[in-house]
């Protein structure tokens, strides 16, 4: 075929020899080699896409939905609870709970005004 094939080939039947000669997980690991390299020299190429003109499939980003103040102010409440809920030390827990609770009176201030 061609001289990176070959190659692979070479590989594959060299790590199947040192297999031969080991037992237990080491010899797994050598097959292993082995048949990745197989792989390898089998793998068929495409001529008309190199590895360095490959084009890389980017999806498209949507930008995110405007978050109004109410909503930002809640989010941030629930955020702050859920570090109070983790945290071991009571007066951080204490104070994260303050300020989860400061979160949502601002939040219900900017629904009324």
């Amino acid at each position: 075929m061609n001289k990176q094939h070959d190659y692979y080939q070479a590989r594959a039947a060299r790590q199947r020899e040192m297999a031969e000669q080991l037992s237990g997980s080491a010899r797994e690991q050598y097959l292993t080699l082995a048949a990745m390299y197989e792989a390898l020299a089998t793998e068929p190429k495409k001529p008309e896409e190199s590895p360095r003109e490959a084009k890389v499939q980017v999806p498209e980003l949507q930008p995110e939905p405007e978050e109004d103040e109410t909503a930002y102010l809640q989010r941030r409440a629930r955020e702050e609870r859920a570090r109070a809920s983790n945290s071991d030390d009571p007066a951080v827990r204490r104070i994260r709970f303050e300020m989860a609770d400061e979160y949502l009176r601002r939040a219900e201030a900017a629904k009324v005004a």
